[in-house]
């Protein structure tokens, strides 16, 4: 038995030997045979292998390979995003919208040690132009989306020929849900491995079966990186002296890439001196667009030069320019807290088409080497200048400088200097503000002619900083009047408290200095950064718009609510500090819808100087800080009330189910017109609200924004009105029943006889109450567009639509419900004196329509801006109908009660009517 076991064991051990063996050459054989597919598209690299790769080893490789934001162009592109979002790709301001990604899923080394095995998915992304109903007849306009498409590839990577192909298929899911595929696309890219500053770009091209070649150009973000052993940084005081200020200060000089990237990653403002030795080198604006950074300390940039000063705001996405760009690389300098780079010139060329590619390819030359750059935090801001990070260029190569030769110097005129100006998000308390007296002292000559001019202000009124204490009731947002255009105005001091950037630390720094100072109520030193956009003249859709940027600084009185300040613009190339702006704020609790103020920006020159420009005047939309904390709690308490209104109004429908199913005589008494009115009353707001679901139409609430969870609110708080619309559409089915089967034994009018009376009488008043609503409707659009309030490039996007002013008038309709009812009553005779409709429902229901009349009087009369659930008829009838309808509705409902205790016709005694009908009926009033 041992020995059967002995030799069992050695023939299964020689078994699993042989599989394995057999196994491993089937895996060897097919991994070393090359694909069809691969070897028919991909020349090189030649197909390996796989070999066990080690985790860490694999997540490095994985890291080296991953590019998260590069752009592509060519006969491709237009092909996958179509020709008519041509202009998405390379606008007027020059830079690309479309970018690319590429994300590797796994790696393995290959048995042959150049060469790697990846698999990876490459996503394009971009703008696709889709046409889309306009909202009215025979109109259609056209909406930019961005649209992807995602490739999955395998394929291969030599670190010899820093060569990767890759071969796979590609699919998108188009706009009407259905999925769209590619098939037979080849990657082919150059990537550098290392990467270095004469070698830092991976380039390429993407070809499929279904579209044109399409280049793709791309930074290297890898951590294979060769940095340069040569940066330059200027020495200390001529760094102070090109900034005019001191540097920030770091605690022992801690580097931190995380707060380097933050900082680095914005628009500069390049200004050069008369003698820099960098002809090369002459847009205006750079921008840095990548910051990779090492933990020692080593750093590399990526910035791209643009010689438009009116466009590029908010270009986040911006990679490459007609200009060209800046690559760079150095070390943080932790002795002196600056950043120390050596930097290279890159060009655009684009070369020839080969024959076989029908589309030019992009490709980036590095040249001049020869710049040194340097960027550090600075520690005191003026009006002119507020960078939260500042920087020189300079020639390198003709001053032969280094970090350790203090007697070195660069004449200032030789330097170029770089400041940031876009808005920070961080923290910057830090900082020191440094007031411009000189400007101060001339906005107060403003303020006191403006004061003169003016009438005293009512002593009982408040303004932002006498009333509440938050920095954000200075926030300004406004419209331009008469032109296509909108802006801000954000505070970057208020007196000694520094209010810009992080919103924590910004209103800690107000509590604690801004608000004692305003409890003053005498004039308090403030500076301002204002932003605008305005349409040039001959504007279209898809033209950018001119943007300005203005630094302002006056003074503010908190008594009064006026702000005046002298600020400094960039106008036509040059620095105009000629500019005055003043805004009067509205009180609190005299706003008009959600304007706080009006406002007006002007220039202090002669009309004949070159720099004057005609004023513009503003209006101020928006919240203040505790009308935005009422209105959340208003919409949080309407929302209850609105969910209470119509559990009710099911509750009262169940009742009179009930009462008539108790008494089958009353469904023939009922008015088939009041119960349809209700239905449709209830159908009108579901309807509306989907059109504005389906139309994807936000609700502009100022400083309450109606997102994507306001919208889902208000669609599960029609579930209810969903269940009450349920019930009376049972209720009109009963009554129909009623009618039909009813029969009437006595002479006289039959109940179908007064319900065309009914008919007769009330549906020519709601015919013409809906055309009086559509004809004050357009009257108000009217006005509105006249006085500027309708922002005319989104035509048609009136305050309210057709649609909202018609909803308001089916909620009139709804309120007087029992009007139906109380004719049919009437026509009925005495005859009417069964009791159809159960008290339940006729006063609750009465009760129900005129409580929010009676809350929109309330707050008619108390200060709020924004009402999302609450009723919107005091808006478009006024806040009289809130007193009139609820006593007409009250009226309504005692007639009703009159009428089933003494008769149909006891408005019209005096006519000698037969009664038709004659139910013996006994209603709870009679028992």
């Amino acid at each position: 038995m041992a020995g059967l076991a002995k030799n069992l064991s050695t023939s299964a051990c020689r078994l699993c030997f042989i599989i394995q063996v057999v196994l491993s050459a089937t895996a060897t054989t097919v991994s070393t045979v090359p694909s069809g597919p691969y070897s028919s598209r991909c020349a090189s690299p030649s197909p390996a292998a796989d070999q066990h790769t080690g985790v860490d080893d694999a997540s490095a490789l994985l890291r080296s390979f991953q590019i998260t934001s590069g752009i592509f162009s060519g006969g491709g592109a237009d092909t996958l995003f179509s020709p008519r979002s041509q202009f998405a790709y390379f606008s007027e301001s020059g830079f690309s919208r479309s970018s690319f990604s590429l994300l590797p899923h796994a790696v393995s080394r290959t048995t042959e040690p150049s060469v790697l095995h990846l698999t990876a998915t490459l996503t394009l992304t971009s703008i696709r132009v889709h046409e889309y109903y306009a909202g009215h007849a025979f109109s259609s306009d056209f909406r930019k989306k961005t649209h992807s498409i995602s490739f999955y590839l395998d394929g291969y990577y030599s670190f010899a020929t820093a060569q990767l192909c890759m071969v796979g298929m590609g699919s998108e899911i188009s706009s009407d849900g259905s999925i769209a595929h590619y098939a037979d696309v080849t990657l082919q890219l150059r990537i550098p491995s290392p990467s270095s500053l004469t070698d830092p770009f991976v380039t390429g091209s993407l070809k499929g079966a279904d579209f044109e070649p399409t280049s793709l150009v791309s930074y290297t973000e890898g951590s294979s990186y060769r940095y340069s052993e040569n940066s330059t940084c200027l020495p200390v005081p001529e760094v102070a002296a090109a900034a005019r200020r001191a540097i920030q200060t770091t605690p022992d000089g801690d580097f931190s890439c995380a707060t380097l990237k933050a900082r680095l990653t914005t628009w500069y403002g390049l200004e050069y001196g008369r003698g820099h030795a960098i002809p090369s080198l002459r847009e205006p604006r750079m921008y840095i667009n990548q910051v990779h950074c090492t933990a020692s300390g080593a750093v590399r940039v990526y910035a791209v030069l643009s010689n438009d000063t009116t466009t590029m705001w908010g270009s986040r996405g911006l990679f490459l320019t007609e200009e060209g760009a800046v690559v760079a690389d150095g070390h943080w300098d932790s002795d002196t807290n600056r950043l120390c780079l050596r930097a290279c010139l890159v060009a655009q060329a684009r070369s020839l088409p080969a024959p076989e590619t029908p589309s030019t390819r992009i490709e980036l030359e590095v040249r001049e080497c020869g710049i040194g750059m340097s960027f550090w935090f600075p520690a005191v801001w003026t009006v002119r200048d507020r960078s939260v990070t500042a920087g020189v260029l300079w020639n390198a190569t003709s001053t032969q400088l280094n970090s350790s030769d203090d007697n070195a110097s660069v004449g200032s005129d030789a330097l170029i200097t770089a400041s940031s100006f876009e808005k920070f998000k961080g923290n910057v308390s830090d900082v020191n503000y440094n007031y411009n007296f000189t400007m101060i002292d001339e906005a107060k000559r403003h303020y006191l002619k403006a004061r003169l001019s003016t009438s005293k202000k009512k002593s009982k009124v408040s303004f932002p900083g006498n009333y509440s204490y938050s920095y954000r009731d200075f926030d300004i947002m406004f419209f331009l009047d008469g032109e296509t255009g909108n802006g801000r105005a954000y505070p970057v001091t208020i007196g000694s408290a520094m209010v810009d950037g992080d919103k924590l630390a910004a209103e800690n720094s107000f509590s604690w200095h801004a608000a004692a100072q305003l409890e003053q109520g005498t004039l308090v030193n403030v500076s301002y950064g204002v932003m605008y956009s305005v349409a040039p003249k001959n504007w279209s859709f898809i033209a950018p718009l001119v943007h300005r940027h203005i630094w302002a600084e006056g003074v503010y009185d908190p008594t009064t609510g006026f702000l005046c300040m002298v600020g400094c613009g960039e106008l036509n190339g040059s620095m105009d500090c000629q500019i005055l702006i003043t805004v009067q704020f509205s009180s609190f609790g005299d706003s008009n819808g959600f304007g706080h103020g009006r406002g007006r920006i002007s220039s202090l020159r002669d009309s004949t100087d070159r720099l004057y420009f005609p004023k513009r005047d503003l209006t101020l939309f928006g919240m203040y800080s505790h009308e935005v904390s009422e209105s959340i709690w208003r919409m949080d308490t309407e929302t209850v009330v609105v969910v209470i209104s119509t559990t009710l109004t099911c509750v009262f429908t169940v009742l009179q189910i009930l009462h008539t199913k108790r008494n089958p005589r009353a469904a023939a008494s009922t008015s088939i017109t009041m119960l349809a009115v209700q239905a449709l009353g209830l159908v009108t707001p579901l309807v509306v609200n989907s059109e504005l679901l389906v139309m994807n139409k936000r609700k502009q609430l100022g400083g309450l924004d109606g997102d994507g969870w306001l919208r889902l609110n208000e669609l599960m708080l029609r579930v209810p009105t969903l269940i009450a619309l349920a019930l009376q559409l049972r209720l009109l089915q009963l009554a129909w029943s009623g009618r039909t089967t009813a029969a009437c034994s006595s002479e006289g009018e039959t109940s179908p006889a007064a319900e065309r009376k009914v008919l007769r009488t009330c549906l020519p008043l709601y015919l013409l109450g809906a055309a009086v609503t559509a004809v004050v409707h357009v009257v108000n659009v009217r006005a509105a567009r006249e006085a500027g309030l309708v922002d005319r490039r989104f035509a048609p996007a009136e305050a309210t639509t057709l649609w909202a002013d018609l909803a308001s008038y089916a909620g009139l309709v709804l309120d007087g419900f029992l009007l139906p009812q109380v004719v049919f009553n009437a026509a009925s005779g005495s005859s009417s004196r069964v009791r159809a409709i159960s008290p339940w429902f006729y006063a609750g229901g009465t009760v129900i329509r005129a409580a929010p009349h009676a809350y929109d009087a309330f707050r008619a009369v108390s200060y709020a801006a924004t009402h999302v659930y609450a009723s919107s008829r005091d808006d478009f009838f006024g806040v009289a109908w809130d007193i009139v309808v609820p006593l007409g509705a009250a009226l309504l409902a005692f007639v009703l009660f009159l009428q089933q205790r003494l008769g149909g016709d006891l408005l019209l005694r005096s006519r000698n009517r037969r009664r038709p009908c004659d139910y013996q009926l006994v209603s709870t009033f009679q028992r």
